[in-house]
């Protein structure tokens, strides 16, 4: 990798455009080049229509457009947490009928790395909803378009609701990270009436204190798991900070869940000499060692432009 080539590879990495985990130097440029095309496409067709339908599901048009201006709420905060600034995802409010309690989300197709921001209407003149914010939702809907390119669910969530200036939410955002936790949380409380109401009237002897059990298992489980997780990544940042990280949350961001129990598991000592053998052989580390580990005064200082 040439000087020229890693400079661009590093500031790509600081819009929010991360090397995937097997993924060459020359292969992510490409894809990242066909990402800009397919971008391009939908500002183009947008322009000149005033409007586009979206993955053949719901249609966006340029007067609901979100104001570069409120994006940039939501990337001061990746900014500081993560070391990134995304500038190329667009964003809309949704005017059709919605859930009563939805705030806003990102539809995205991976293979293109294609998304949109999509936020409820009532943001368009306010900035809170019920009792989330509008910067706040939208930095959590860009750590999951920066993130997916690495394929992995156990963090993801965890990652995205640190962006929360709700304590408990970002305790606890990474309790739900796929539909089967919820549908496990919900199911046994659902069906618990079901079962007293089965109880009462039909089979006096019916069982219904086993879904009292599984209503109280299940949270059980998914906080155990959320603070194995939670204590996994502080291991990993501290030793992480122990291998000369000056900037640990961007690095951790940036590593998958197997890197995550690497680190946790190595001793402080050996962080280091890991790091190097993968900056070594992958330009994602290699993107990861020159933006967030220590070097000389002089690179330090360039690295520091590049975040301001």
């Amino acid at each position: 990798m040439n000087p020229d080539e890693l400079e661009k590879l590093i500031e790509l990495d600081s819009r929010g455009f991360l090397i995937m985990e097997s993924e060459s130097a020359g292969e992510f440029l490409q894809r990242i080049g066909e990402t800009g095309k397919v971008y391009a496409a939908f500002e183009n067709e947008l322009a000149e229509k005033g409007k586009v339908r979206v993955f053949d599901t719901f249609e966006v048009s340029a007067a609901d457009r979100i104001a570069p201006e409120l994006s940039l709420e939501a990337a001061d905060i990746t900014r500081e947490l993560y070391g990134f600034e995304v500038s190329h995802v667009p964003g809309f409010y949704l005017t059709r009928e919605i859930g009563l309690f939805w705030g806003g989300c990102l539809i995205g197709d991976p293979e293109e790395n294609f998304a949109v921001f999509l936020l409820r209407n009532a943001f368009r003149k306010q900035q809170r909803f019920l009792n989330y914010r509008r910067e706040e939702l939208l930095a959590h809907e860009l750590c999951h378009s920066v993130r997916h390119v690495l394929n992995e669910s156990m963090l993801e969530e965890y990652f995205a609701y640190q962006t929360s200036p709700s304590p408990l939410r970002r305790y606890l955002g990474n309790c739900f990270i796929s539909d089967r936790d919820a549908w496990g949380f919900l199911l046994p409380v659902l069906l618990l009436p079901l079962a007293e109401v089965v109880k009462a009237l039909w089979l006096p002897d019916f069982p219904s204190w086993i879904f009292w059990i599984l209503a109280l298992l299940y949270p059980l489980y998914l906080l155990c798991r959320n603070h194995c997780s939670r204590k996994l990544v502080k291991k990993a940042a501290a030793n992480l900070s122990a291998g000369a990280a000056v900037r640990v949350n961007p690095v951790l961001f940036r590593c998958t869940y197997a890197e995550l129990q690497e680190f946790a598991a190595a001793r402080p000592e050996e962080v280091a000499a890991i790091v190097e053998a993968k900056a070594e052989s992958s330009p994602r580390w290699r993107v990861i060692v020159e933006r967030f580990f220590q070097h000389n005064e002089e690179e330090q200082d360039n690295e520091n432009r590049i975040e301001n």
